[in-house]
């Protein structure tokens, strides 16, 4: 006869790891580690980088596509907003030109997250922290593809991101030919279009026009930081844009954005939000209605 003692800790052998993933499974459903995002949304998040770009999109089927990464002393931030969201890994990065004030935070965001593909701006600029950031993808063996006019990225979810830029033949004579040769991209998902202008100049935006490109769009991600050297009146009359989002830096030494190109952007009808003022701006959709959030409030954006 097996003593009671005994008994209790057979029994127990047997069913402790059943309570110990009962246990566990309480524990884990009353306290939740992140609340999962809603599915089917779309979200586009223009981040604060100071003077300088960087867009995060996340598409309803959980692909993710950076468009710059702000200037180096925004790799920090970027890389904590990544890792707040739950993004481990990044399926696209997108350089629009190789201008420091948008490629300096690619490097630790690449080498702490890693990426499918990366495309490159193909206007040649060769300065250190573009150096840096190729031999980073070399060591993290990513693909690397030259951006081309009219290359399309299937998203998931109805998503679709496509290139408009650089453009063909390289414009030259500038003020700035690195600028000019950015390349410029739209997001398309039902209701929802985002025209992200990158740095282009005014003589960008008439070879965009004279290219019949798809211009439309719900909402301007401004060109050069709201810069007067583009966002001309008959771009913006192509574009029509109900949000204008720039990005740009507090009290930054180009006195960006210019007076200029807020009033012609009020002049089309378009809400002004900048990120010096504004902080992160963050836009949610399931493609269909649009919010836009702006210092936690959130908010159904309308028709001018």
């Amino acid at each position: 006869m097996i003593p009671p003692f005994r008994s209790w800790l057979i029994l127990l052998g047997k069913l402790g790891s059943w309570w110990l993933i009962l246990i566990w499974a309480t524990a884990c459903r009353g306290f939740p580690t992140q609340a999962p995002r809603p599915a089917g949304q779309l979200h586009v998040d223009f981040l604060d980088v100071g003077q300088g770009d960087s867009t995060l999109i996340r598409s309803p089927s959980g692909k993710t596509v950076l468009i710059d990464g702000g200037p180096s002393d925004a790799a920090a931030g970027v890389d904590a907003f990544l890792n707040q969201n739950g993004v481990h890994a990044l399926d696209f990065v997108l350089l629009t030109h190789r201008h420091a004030d948008h490629l300096g935070g690619l490097r630790v965001v690449v080498e702490r997250h890693g990426a499918r593909m990366f495309m490159d701006a193909p206007y040649p600029h060769d300065i250190p922290e573009y150096r840096r950031l190729l031999a980073v993808l070399d060591r993290q063996r990513v693909l690397v593809r030259q951006a081309e006019y009219g290359r399309t990225i299937d998203l998931g979810g109805g998503a679709q991101l496509t290139l408009l830029g650089p453009p063909q033949p390289p414009i030259v004579g500038t003020r700035s030919d690195v600028n000019a040769n950015s390349v410029t991209s739209r997001l398309d998902c039902g209701k929802l279009s985002v025209l992200f202008a990158a740095d282009v100049q005014a003589q960008t935006e008439r070879w965009l026009l004279e290219a019949q490109a798809n211009l439309r769009a719900v909402i301007l991600k401004v060109s050069h930081h709201g810069s007067r050297t583009s966002t001309t009146p008959k771009f913006l009359q192509a574009v029509q844009p109900w949000l204008a989002i720039i990005s740009v830096g507090a009290g930054n030494e180009y006195r960006h954005p210019d007076p200029t190109t807020i009033e012609r952007l009020q002049q089309v009808g378009a809400r002004v939000l900048r990120t010096d003022r504004d902080g992160p701006i963050a836009i949610e959709s399931d493609c269909e209605k649009i919010y836009v959030s702006v210092r936690g409030h959130k908010e159904l954006l309308r028709a001018p």
